[in-house]
């Protein structure tokens, strides 16, 4: 028997016979067309009837789908899976073409989906058991969040991605199908084992998942450029009315703390624009209504929400020669970099700079960062400062290609009696000097916010990695000092922002490219944690996903405090 599928309509011929299977509503069966060898026996650990597959092509069991059942908004899914034997694209059920609970080749859960923008696969961890009844659940939300069950342990979170494709008029059970758009390859699997109760309900379209985030204790990262550019609805975030919806998400998201970024003010403040006067980033703070700032600072701090200026240190732009993301003349540099080229990190015969990262071996440079900060609290009563190490400054083009500035070189010919820039040295001395400057300039941030808190994004390494090169990350001397008050592990600049930045040379430890990085939960567990615990230091990890219960186990690991999210402008 041969069956013609597409992924938006399902057309199907077969000789199979129909038989009834209990389904998840339990005074309720749905009408099961087997197909091939697939039988229906009854099972007492299953309590019931299970359609019982043998892996053998062309068996699986398929039925109606329920009324309604188009371009899935918002549903449930359910069904309980024993699987016998662990092979590529185990599907105990699923829409083809719309959703499909899967289980991968080494047993591990997924949920499988198609929207408008293509096909997306959302992974758990942790193998099932094999030969043993699971309990399987997947939600679904178009514009709100998801979970994947298994067991009654949420073992995924996700946002969801828009209106699923429109599946067949059928659910299929056991079967995997699928034609790849870009080869024309087919991809097709059957299951051994067996299923049992299976469900399909369609939620309302207002239906909000729970996230059970109450007792958290997140921050929420907002990038309000990117908001009022690209926002959609209230989160654009250029009007006052938008703050209240933000606040109660914030609420919903077991937020503690707010980072606000101020990039728009310190650019406007503190640098030379390169932009007519209609140009999209002006114009979007031109149409600004209000000082959502101030709002912001003003409804969090209502609902016991803490505000800080969130602003970068490596993050000074470039000359309009630098092409951002390869063909954008860059569109500011801050007129202390313009006055100062020499106080920009500097190749070793040095010919050349690192536009937009400083150096902070120079007094004035530290003395200049610290006044941008300085200019932020002034204007609004935040309640601390968020130190960002990302840029959007050109990659080094490999890792020890700048940092030789003329303070650095003369100290480490003081110490050590070598001249970096002419011959061999003790590289992992050098990384630990100039290590030594960032400490440096966290002490002054110190001294200046004595009374404020300091929270610092790095990443997750004891180096700063790309785009800069192998300074050291001296966290345990931060700690200890409480030079800062919190820390965020997985901020990275990445190099998406310029071509055939990846994998660039020379890097002793590199997030962006998984160079030489321990495991998160090693990182977590005994490595930083016990250190921020130890000195009374909130550890947070940048996550995308953090409301299911595998991701919030995390949680337990010493010192971790929460996580920082990202605030969604869609």
């Amino acid at each position: 028997m041969k069956h013609a599928v597409a992924l938006a309509v399902l057309l199907l011929t077969s000789l199979g016979w129909s038989e009834p299977l209990p389904a998840a509503d339990p005074a309720a069966t749905v009408d099961v067309t087997l197909e091939g060898s697939a039988r229906i026996e009854a099972d007492a650990r299953a309590g019931g009837d299970v359609l019982v597959l043998d892996g053998e092509p062309g068996s699986y069991g398929r039925y109606a789908a329920p009324k309604g059942v188009g371009r899935l908004r918002n549903f449930r899914a359910e069904v309980k899976v024993r699987i016998d034997e662990r092979r590529a694209a185990t599907v105990p059920l699923g829409c083809p073409g719309s959703f499909l609970i899967y289980f991968s080749g080494e047993g591990v859960p997924w949920a499988l989906i198609w929207t408008d923008k293509g096909r997306a696969t959302l992974a758990g961890k942790d193998p099932v058991s094999l030969g043993v009844w699971h309990d399987v659940v997947f939600e679904y939300r178009a514009d709100d969040y998801g979970k994947l069950w298994v067991d009654g342990r949420s073992v995924l979170s996700f946002y969801g991605r828009g209106l699923l494709t429109q599946g067949g008029p059928e659910m299929w059970l056991g079967r995997y199908y699928w034609v790849d758009p870009d080869n024309g390859e087919t991809h097709e699997r059957y299951m051994r084992g067996a299923v049992a109760r299976p469900g399909l309900t369609i939620l309302p379209d207002d239906d909000l998942c729970d996230l059970g985030a109450e007792d958290m204790s997140n921050l929420m990262v907002v990038s309000w450029g990117d908001a009022i550019v690209v926002g959609e609805g209230w989160r654009k975030l250029n009007r006052l009315e938008h703050v209240e919806p933000f606040v109660q998400e914030c609420l919903r998201f077991g937020i503690r703390k707010v980072l606000m970024r101020c990039s728009g003010e310190i650019i406007t403040t503190f640098h030379e624009m390169r932009m007519h006067e209609d140009h999209w980033y002006l114009s979007a703070l031109k149409a600004v209504e209000g000082d959502i700032h101030a709002e912001m600072i003003r409804q969090c701090h209502a609902v016991g929400i803490k505000v800080y200026a969130y602003s970068t240190i490596f993050d000074e732009g470039s000359p309009t020669s630098i092409l951002y993301g390869g063909n954008a003349p860059f569109f500011w540099q801050s007129r202390f970099t313009i006055e100062h080229p020499e106080y920009l990190m500097e190749s070793r015969d040095g010919t050349a700079r690192q536009w937009g990262v400083p150096c902070f071996a120079y007094p004035e440079v530290r003395r200049y960062m610290v006044s941008t900060f300085e200019h932020l609290m002034r204007k609004w009563p935040f309640d601390g400062i968020y130190i960002c190490t990302r840029t959007h400054s050109k990659p080094a083009e490999f890792a020890d290609q700048f940092g030789y500035n003329q303070p650095i070189a003369d100290e480490f010919q003081r110490r050590y009696g070598v001249d970096i820039r002419t011959e061999a040295f003790d590289r992992s001395r050098w990384w630990d000097l100039q290590g030594e400057y960032l400490t440096e300039l966290l002490r002054e941030f110190r001294q200046t916010f004595a009374d404020d808190e300091i929270i610092i994004g790095i990443p997750r390494s004891d180096y700063i990695g790309p785009p800069y090169g192998n300074m050291r990350l001296d966290w345990r001397t931060w700690c200890e000092a409480k030079f800062v008050d919190g820390i965020v592990l997985g901020v990275i600049s990445g190099g998406w922002h310029y071509p055939n930045t990846r994998n660039l040379p020379g890097y002793v430890q590199s997030q962006q490219d998984d160079v030489a990085i321990r495991d998160v939960g090693y990182d977590l567990g005994q490595w930083f944690g016990p250190w921020c615990k130890e000195h009374g230091i909130d550890l947070y990890l940048q996550r995308g996903m953090v409301f299911s219960d595998e991701e919030r186990e995390l949680l337990e690991n010493p010192g971790m405090t929460g996580f920082m999210l990202g605030f969604r402008q869609r």
